[in-house]
């Protein structure tokens, strides 16, 4: 147990760091005066029922200046309450907003943090930055709690003082109160098992919400007829998730009812002690009258803090997830110090290389031995799940190799540093993000350093021959793009794919450019013009050892490759260039012949 202890202690402090420490962190000014207004507002709100039983007796014994300081008494006591806590409140929801920024930034961080895409396709991953996404809003709210929490200490021992001056055995009502709370812990242990036992069906459900609501699928449901069936699929499990919750919120309310029922067989029995002790002479009527007060205070007390402790404890999980995923973030964070070389020499090599994805059995890349000589332009080409994708990640560093290696050069890929080996590495992706952006901006995401540089993003635009879409845009490059800003223009499948391959144009010496489906959208004419274009800009790249790696299922549009490589079932089945290939009479030429014959077929 003594070796435990180190771990919880450092725990609660990590705990305290996110919870307390991020309100001051993001904004320290406001956190240090909302609190300070918050905890002496709850000593003052507390105390003023002291004014009551100074100005009941004093009435009763008709001594006009000790009302007139009861009536002091509670007016400033109250009063000054009363405004701090207004006070509090007001800067309250400020705080919340800065604390929820600064989270949602540091969530972002660390997601991207991650070097590779492991943790976009993990399940445990994704349900645990889901549900810190959408608690996210709680844990911002995570100062106030604690403030509350602390205030409501700040009053609970101010009323205990108070309530052992007129009869100590009062104090036992207060005590009571922990039934509620104790109840109320166990009503959120039973929302916290709901939450995780329905956290995959609020992320399904979620995805059927966008799936029937999106403009981009709109099409496809109303072409197939299955826009009703994906409806009643969301109604079902939509109906399922309602009654699981329904469920565990009945079974927290019985036990917060219970906790108050206990609560209430104190309160009532305290009253009736005092008033039978008030007809004996042994309490006086200002006593009772701020008893009953002070009781009547813990009981808003006690449903403030029980409201609280339930949001708190949702706040003290999402502060556990944020911490795992700064452990995640930690361990996951690539060892390689090795800088990206200026130039290629001998070129990328994978050796041996064997990868299966994390959680999957089914191995996608099989002893694949490839080398990708140094200033070679290099098809890849395949039928859709051969492996192509796949491999475009494990030379990028998305991945690392299950088993073997990728050589740069001679060097292990993953002795790397993969933030400078990605700087030397441009990439244009069949599912390139269609960023809602001024145009300018969104071929200059390609090369950040130089996004404001007229002269790089108009060479990118001319290198991915885009000019002439930009010179149809109203505004040219400063053009708002997309559909989601008012004002902005909608692009074609074809022109959003133009200004990818733009933005993929950024980098100017790139040692790797890969081309992966990026022209899926286009005829496959224009296709072989793109990668026509892209075999000049490789050759005048040459002399720094410079590879383009162009990935494509169609086979008629990679014959000027220097060198093609013919993926099937994860493994290389063929190498050489289109004439050698074409020889051998192997897997590229029959497919390659079938391709060619149904190009023949449509055009007659």
């Amino acid at each position: 147990m003594s070796g435990l202890e180190p771990d919880r202690a450092r725990l609660r402090r990590r705990l305290f760091g996110v919870l307390v420490g991020s309100g001051f962190r993001a904004a320290p000014g406001m956190m240090t005066v909302s609190t300070l207004m918050s905890l002496l507002g709850a000593a003052a709100s507390v105390s003023y029922p002291i004014g009551y039983r100074i100005l009941v007796d004093a009435a009763l014994a008709h001594e006009a200046a000790r009302v007139a300081a009861g009536v002091v008494v509670v007016a400033v006591l109250f009063g000054t309450g009363w405004l701090l806590q207004i006070l509090a409140v007001a800067q309250g929801s400020p705080l919340v907003d800065m604390v929820n920024v600064y989270h949602a930034e540091r969530i972002a961080t660390l997601v991207n943090e991650v070097p590779g895409l492991e943790h976009f396709e993990n399940p445990e991953v994704l349900r645990e930055v889901e549900q810190l996404r959408d608690g996210r809003r709680g844990l911002a709210a995570a100062p106030r709690q604690l403030t509350g929490m602390l205030a409501n200490v700040i009053r609970v021992g101010t009323t205990a003082v108070l309530l052992a001056t007129v009869y100590l055995p009062v104090l036992l009502v207060p005590a009571a109160a922990a039934a509620p709370a104790l109840a109320s812990r166990r009503a959120s242990k039973i929302a916290k098992q709901n939450e995780t036992d329905v956290a995959d069906d609020r992320r399904l459900l979620g995805d059927l919400f966008a799936i029937s609501t999106s403009a981009d699928s709109a099409k496809e449901l109303r072409t197939y007829g299955v826009a009703d069936d994906v409806a009643a699929r969301h109604h079902r499990l939509g109906d399922a998730v309602r009654k699981s919750t329904v469920a565990a919120a009945l079974r927290g309310a019985a036990w917060e009812a219970a906790g108050w029922l206990f609560y209430a067989a104190f309160f009532i029995t305290a009253i009736v002690v005092l008033v039978l002790r008030a007809t004996h002479g042994q309490v006086s009527a200002g006593e009772i009258v701020m008893v009953v007060s002070l009781l009547r205070r813990v009981q808003t007390q006690l449903s403030t803090a029980s409201d609280t402790a339930g949001s708190l404890a949702a706040s003290v999980r999402n502060a556990k997830r944020l911490l795992w995923l700064q452990d995640y973030a930690r361990r996951q964070r690539p060892t390689g110090t090795r800088p990206a070389p200026e130039a290629l020499s001998e070129g990328i090599r994978l050796d041996a290389t064997t990868f299966s994805y994390p959680g999957s059995d089914r191995t996608v890349l099989s002893d694949v031995t490839l080398t990708l000589p140094a200033g070679s332009t290099v098809a890849l080409v395949g039928e859709n799940g051969a492996g192509k994708t796949t491999l475009v990640k494990l030379l990028t560093g998305m991945y690392a190799p299950s088993g073997g290696q990728v050589l740069v050069d001679g060097a292990d890929l993953a002795d790397f540093d993969l933030e400078a080996w990605r700087g030397r590495v441009t990439a244009t992706f069949q599912d390139f993000v269609r960023f809602q952006t001024p145009a300018r901006q969104a071929v200059g995401l390609g090369d950040l350093p130089r996004m404001d540089d007229p002269e790089a993003v108009t060479g990118a635009v001319e290198r991915a021959e885009a000019a002439p879409l930009v010179a149809q845009l109203a505004d040219g490059l400063d053009t708002q793009l997309g559909r989601h800003f008012a004002g902005g223009r909608e692009l074609s499948g074809g022109q959003w794919q133009r200004i990818a391959l733009a933005r993929g144009q950024m980098r100017e010496r790139p040692l790797l450019t890969v081309l992966d489906e990026p022209t899926a959208a286009l005829d496959a004419l224009t296709e072989a013009a793109v990668f026509d274009r892209h075999v000049r800009i490789a050759a005048e790249r040459r002399e720094e050892g410079a590879i383009t790696l162009f990935v494509s299922h169609r086979f008629s549009t990679v014959r000027a490759a220097d060198l093609i490589v013919v993926l099937d079932g994860g493994q290389v089945v063929e190498t050489g260039s289109h004439e050698e290939l074409m020889a051998s009479g192997g897997h590229y030429a029959q497919l390659y012949t079938l391709q060619a014959r149904a190009y023949l077929d449509e055009a007659e």
